[in-house]
Protein backbone atom coordinates (compact mmCIF):
# COMPACT_ATOMS: atom_id res chain seq x y z
CA UNK A 1 0.00 0.00 0.00
CA UNK A 2 1.25 3.37 -0.57
CA UNK A 3 0.36 7.19 -1.17
CA UNK A 4 1.12 9.27 -4.01
CA UNK A 5 0.97 13.10 -4.06
CA UNK A 6 -2.51 13.98 -4.54
CA UNK A 7 -3.62 10.59 -4.59
CA UNK A 8 -5.75 8.44 -2.94
CA UNK A 9 -4.12 5.55 -0.76
CA UNK A 10 -4.07 2.53 -2.82
CA UNK A 11 -2.68 -0.81 -3.85
CA UNK A 12 0.28 0.05 -5.90
CA UNK A 13 3.52 -2.11 -7.58
CA UNK A 14 6.22 -0.32 -9.38
CA UNK A 15 8.71 -1.80 -11.76
CA UNK A 16 12.25 -1.69 -12.04
CA UNK A 17 14.49 -1.53 -15.47
CA UNK A 18 17.93 -1.66 -16.61
CA UNK A 19 18.26 -0.64 -20.05
CA UNK A 20 21.79 -0.54 -22.45
CA UNK A 21 22.89 2.65 -23.15
CA UNK A 22 24.00 1.24 -26.71
CA UNK A 23 20.98 0.10 -28.18
CA UNK A 24 18.14 1.19 -25.68
CA UNK A 25 17.58 -2.77 -25.25
CA UNK A 26 16.13 -3.75 -21.60
CA UNK A 27 18.29 -6.23 -19.72
CA UNK A 28 16.62 -6.75 -16.96
CA UNK A 29 13.09 -6.34 -15.70
CA UNK A 30 11.53 -7.01 -12.22
CA UNK A 31 8.42 -5.87 -10.18
CA UNK A 32 7.93 -4.93 -6.55
CA UNK A 33 6.16 -3.29 -4.09
CA UNK A 34 5.76 0.67 -4.12
CA UNK A 35 6.04 0.43 -0.16
CA UNK A 36 9.83 0.05 -0.61
CA UNK A 37 11.91 2.91 -2.05
CA UNK A 38 14.27 1.97 -5.21
CA UNK A 39 17.21 1.79 -3.29
CA UNK A 40 15.72 -0.91 -1.77
CA UNK A 41 15.42 -2.49 -5.25
CA UNK A 42 18.80 -1.79 -6.54
CA UNK A 43 19.84 -4.82 -5.54
CA UNK A 44 17.67 -7.33 -7.17
CA UNK A 45 17.84 -5.47 -10.46
CA UNK A 46 21.53 -5.23 -10.39
CA UNK A 47 21.71 -9.20 -9.64
CA UNK A 48 19.64 -10.08 -13.13
CA UNK A 49 21.08 -7.69 -15.02
CA UNK A 50 24.90 -9.33 -14.52
CA UNK A 51 23.04 -12.55 -14.67
CA UNK A 52 21.59 -11.73 -17.84
CA UNK A 53 24.42 -9.78 -19.13
CA UNK A 54 26.76 -12.99 -18.29
CA UNK A 55 24.81 -15.32 -20.66
CA UNK A 56 26.12 -13.68 -23.82
CA UNK A 57 29.29 -12.54 -22.59
CA UNK A 58 28.87 -9.04 -21.37
CA UNK A 59 30.31 -7.36 -18.51
CA UNK A 60 28.82 -4.50 -16.41
CA UNK A 61 31.09 -1.64 -17.01
CA UNK A 62 29.39 1.69 -15.46
CA UNK A 63 26.12 1.93 -13.65
CA UNK A 64 24.06 4.76 -13.70
CA UNK A 65 20.96 5.49 -11.51
CA UNK A 66 18.84 8.77 -10.42
CA UNK A 67 18.99 10.18 -7.05
CA UNK A 68 16.44 7.63 -6.06
CA UNK A 69 18.73 5.19 -5.95
CA UNK A 70 20.81 6.80 -3.65
CA UNK A 71 21.46 4.86 -0.07
CA UNK A 72 23.96 3.71 2.12
CA UNK A 73 23.18 0.16 1.57
CA UNK A 74 23.05 0.33 -2.41
CA UNK A 75 26.40 1.95 -2.25
CA UNK A 76 28.18 0.04 -0.06
CA UNK A 77 26.57 -3.00 -2.11
CA UNK A 78 28.04 -1.51 -5.15
CA UNK A 79 31.71 -0.65 -3.83
CA UNK A 80 31.50 -4.16 -2.77
CA UNK A 81 30.49 -5.58 -5.97
CA UNK A 82 33.19 -2.90 -7.34
CA UNK A 83 30.59 -1.85 -10.06
CA UNK A 84 31.59 2.22 -11.19
CA UNK A 85 28.33 4.08 -10.43
CA UNK A 86 27.24 7.30 -10.80
CA UNK A 87 24.48 7.52 -8.46
CA UNK A 88 23.77 11.66 -7.35
CA UNK A 89 23.46 11.74 -3.46
CA UNK A 90 19.99 12.09 -1.56
CA UNK A 91 19.49 16.02 -1.07
CA UNK A 92 20.36 15.67 3.26
CA UNK A 93 23.71 14.35 2.51
CA UNK A 94 26.48 17.30 3.53
CA UNK A 95 29.73 16.68 2.57
CA UNK A 96 31.08 18.60 5.10
CA UNK A 97 30.30 20.76 8.23
CA UNK A 98 30.61 24.41 8.43
CA UNK A 99 33.01 25.41 11.26
CA UNK A 100 33.88 22.20 11.84
CA UNK A 101 36.76 19.49 10.51
CA UNK A 102 36.54 15.68 10.89
CA UNK A 103 39.43 13.90 12.12
CA UNK A 104 39.49 10.24 10.85
CA UNK A 105 42.08 8.69 12.88
CA UNK A 106 40.97 9.33 16.55
CA UNK A 107 36.77 9.67 14.93
CA UNK A 108 35.78 12.94 16.39
CA UNK A 109 34.70 16.72 15.05
CA UNK A 110 36.82 19.33 16.29
CA UNK A 111 35.46 23.28 16.04
CA UNK A 112 37.46 25.70 14.12
CA UNK A 113 35.69 28.71 14.68
CA UNK A 114 37.77 31.39 15.27
CA UNK A 115 35.83 32.86 17.88
CA UNK A 116 34.59 30.00 19.19
CA UNK A 117 36.29 27.66 22.46
CA UNK A 118 37.65 25.20 20.11
CA UNK A 119 35.72 22.25 21.41
CA UNK A 120 35.58 18.77 20.55
CA UNK A 121 32.70 16.30 19.38
CA UNK A 122 33.51 13.09 20.84
CA UNK A 123 31.75 9.84 19.24
CA UNK A 124 28.94 8.82 21.58
CA UNK A 125 27.96 5.61 20.10
CA UNK A 126 25.29 4.87 17.47
CA UNK A 127 21.45 4.81 17.23
CA UNK A 128 18.60 4.31 14.75
CA UNK A 129 16.19 7.03 14.38
CA UNK A 130 12.42 7.25 13.96
CA UNK A 131 12.71 6.94 10.09
CA UNK A 132 14.99 3.71 10.46
CA UNK A 133 18.24 5.41 9.33
CA UNK A 134 21.59 4.14 11.89
CA UNK A 135 23.72 7.24 12.67
CA UNK A 136 26.76 7.99 14.73
CA UNK A 137 26.58 10.90 17.15
CA UNK A 138 29.61 13.05 17.84
CA UNK A 139 28.63 15.39 21.24
CA UNK A 140 30.55 18.28 22.70
CA UNK A 141 30.80 18.44 26.52
CA UNK A 142 28.39 21.52 28.10
CA UNK A 143 31.80 22.88 30.26
CA UNK A 144 33.35 23.53 26.64
CA UNK A 145 29.86 25.35 24.97
CA UNK A 146 27.88 26.34 27.56
CA UNK A 147 30.13 30.05 27.94
CA UNK A 148 30.84 30.21 24.02
CA UNK A 149 30.30 33.40 22.80
CA UNK A 150 28.67 31.72 19.74
CA UNK A 151 26.28 29.00 21.98
CA UNK A 152 23.72 29.96 20.91
CA UNK A 153 24.18 30.82 16.93
CA UNK A 154 25.80 27.18 17.08
CA UNK A 155 23.69 24.83 19.38
CA UNK A 156 20.30 26.93 20.02
CA UNK A 157 19.08 28.85 22.69
CA UNK A 158 18.05 26.26 25.05
CA UNK A 159 21.17 23.54 24.29
CA UNK A 160 24.23 23.47 25.88
CA UNK A 161 26.28 21.14 23.76
CA UNK A 162 26.86 20.80 19.63
CA UNK A 163 25.45 17.63 18.56
CA UNK A 164 25.92 16.19 14.89
CA UNK A 165 24.92 13.45 13.20
CA UNK A 166 26.76 11.33 10.63
CA UNK A 167 25.07 8.39 8.43
CA UNK A 168 27.21 5.06 9.26
CA UNK A 169 27.60 4.76 5.10
CA UNK A 170 29.08 8.27 5.30
CA UNK A 171 32.40 7.00 3.82
CA UNK A 172 30.52 5.76 0.81
CA UNK A 173 28.41 9.02 0.22
CA UNK A 174 31.82 10.65 0.66
CA UNK A 175 33.57 8.94 -1.98
CA UNK A 176 30.28 9.07 -4.65
CA UNK A 177 30.63 13.09 -3.74
CA UNK A 178 34.20 13.22 -4.71
CA UNK A 179 33.75 11.04 -7.75
CA UNK A 180 31.09 13.43 -9.59
CA UNK A 181 32.39 16.43 -8.27
CA UNK A 182 36.30 15.58 -8.83
CA UNK A 183 34.95 14.71 -12.74
CA UNK A 184 31.97 17.12 -13.19
CA UNK A 185 32.21 17.42 -16.71
CA UNK A 186 31.99 13.73 -17.15
CA UNK A 187 29.13 12.67 -14.42
CA UNK A 188 27.12 15.69 -16.10
CA UNK A 189 27.43 13.50 -19.29
CA UNK A 190 26.83 10.66 -17.80
CA UNK A 191 23.60 11.98 -16.40
CA UNK A 192 22.56 13.32 -19.17
CA UNK A 193 23.35 9.63 -21.06
CA UNK A 194 20.93 7.94 -18.16
CA UNK A 195 18.15 10.63 -19.11
CA UNK A 196 17.67 9.80 -22.50
CA UNK A 197 18.34 6.25 -22.34
CA UNK A 198 16.00 4.98 -19.38
CA UNK A 199 13.27 7.55 -19.86
CA UNK A 200 12.20 6.74 -23.56
CA UNK A 201 12.07 3.24 -22.64
CA UNK A 202 9.93 3.77 -19.78
CA UNK A 203 7.57 6.41 -21.80
CA UNK A 204 7.12 3.46 -24.15
CA UNK A 205 6.64 0.58 -21.65
CA UNK A 206 4.07 3.07 -19.83
CA UNK A 207 1.85 4.01 -23.47
CA UNK A 208 2.48 1.17 -25.61
CA UNK A 209 2.28 -1.68 -22.82
CA UNK A 210 -0.33 -1.03 -20.53
CA UNK A 211 2.65 -0.41 -18.06
CA UNK A 212 0.47 2.34 -16.73
CA UNK A 213 -1.95 -0.25 -14.77
CA UNK A 214 -1.76 -3.87 -14.17
CA UNK A 215 -4.70 -5.67 -13.90
CA UNK A 216 -3.32 -8.81 -11.58
CA UNK A 217 -3.29 -9.01 -8.31
CA UNK A 218 -0.23 -10.97 -6.38
CA UNK A 219 3.30 -10.14 -6.87
CA UNK A 220 3.90 -13.30 -9.12
CA UNK A 221 1.57 -11.79 -11.70
CA UNK A 222 2.68 -8.30 -11.49
CA UNK A 223 6.37 -9.13 -12.01
CA UNK A 224 4.82 -11.55 -14.89
CA UNK A 225 3.32 -7.89 -16.50
CA UNK A 226 7.04 -6.70 -16.21
CA UNK A 227 8.28 -9.13 -17.92
CA UNK A 228 5.91 -9.56 -20.67
CA UNK A 229 5.75 -6.09 -21.38
CA UNK A 230 9.78 -6.02 -21.44
CA UNK A 231 9.87 -9.12 -23.76
CA UNK A 232 7.40 -7.27 -26.43
CA UNK A 233 9.95 -4.03 -26.46
CA UNK A 234 13.10 -6.14 -26.66
CA UNK A 235 11.51 -8.02 -29.78
CA UNK A 236 10.33 -5.06 -31.49
CA UNK A 237 14.22 -4.07 -30.83
CA UNK A 238 15.17 -7.41 -32.38
CA UNK A 239 12.90 -7.19 -35.93
CA UNK A 240 14.46 -3.44 -36.37
CA UNK A 241 17.80 -5.11 -36.16
CA UNK A 242 17.66 -7.64 -38.18
CA UNK A 243 15.12 -6.70 -41.18
CA UNK A 244 16.41 -3.72 -42.73
CA UNK A 245 14.05 -2.78 -45.77
CA UNK A 246 15.85 -0.80 -48.36
CA UNK A 247 13.70 2.02 -49.78
CA UNK A 248 14.73 1.67 -53.20
CA UNK A 249 15.54 -2.05 -54.12
CA UNK A 250 15.73 -1.39 -58.00
CA UNK A 251 15.44 1.23 -60.69
CA UNK A 252 14.35 0.87 -63.67
CA UNK A 253 15.15 3.37 -66.63
CA UNK A 254 12.79 3.20 -69.01
CA UNK A 255 13.17 5.41 -72.42
CA UNK A 256 10.33 7.19 -73.95
CA UNK A 257 9.97 6.97 -77.26
CA UNK A 258 7.25 8.70 -78.93
CA UNK A 259 4.03 8.20 -76.97
CA UNK A 260 4.85 4.56 -75.72
CA UNK A 261 7.43 3.56 -73.17
CA UNK A 262 9.96 0.54 -74.11
CA UNK A 263 10.46 -1.91 -71.22
CA UNK A 264 13.83 -4.11 -70.63
CA UNK A 265 12.15 -7.70 -69.91
CA UNK A 266 15.76 -8.88 -69.11
CA UNK A 267 16.33 -6.57 -66.60
CA UNK A 268 12.64 -6.76 -64.94
CA UNK A 269 13.75 -10.86 -64.76
CA UNK A 270 17.24 -10.18 -62.85
CA UNK A 271 15.49 -8.11 -60.08
CA UNK A 272 11.97 -9.79 -59.99
CA UNK A 273 13.69 -12.59 -57.22
CA UNK A 274 14.89 -10.06 -54.83
CA UNK A 275 11.45 -7.63 -55.18
CA UNK A 276 9.43 -7.97 -51.64
CA UNK A 277 6.91 -6.06 -53.45
CA UNK A 278 5.91 -4.66 -56.33
CA UNK A 279 5.21 -1.36 -54.68
CA UNK A 280 8.61 -1.38 -53.96
CA UNK A 281 9.83 -1.38 -57.42
CA UNK A 282 10.49 1.95 -58.48
CA UNK A 283 10.66 2.86 -62.68
CA UNK A 284 12.18 6.10 -63.15
CA UNK A 285 11.13 8.30 -66.54
CA UNK A 286 13.04 10.63 -68.55
CA UNK A 287 11.68 12.47 -71.56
Amino acid sequence: MSVKPGKARQLNYFGQIAVDDAHHVITGACSDFADKRDSQCLEQIVELTEENLNKNDIELEELLADGGYSSGEALAYLHQKNINAYIPNFGQYKPEREGFTFNKEENYYQCTKPEGNQAKLLFKGEKTDSKGYTKRTYRSSESDCKHCPLREQCCGKSTKFKKIDDSIHKEHYDRMHQKLTQNEKYAKKMSRIRSKTVEPVIGTLVNFTNMKRVNTRGIKNTNKHVLMASLTYNLKKYLRFTIKKPSVLAQVIALKQGKCFTFVKSVFEDFKNSIVSYSDFRILYFN
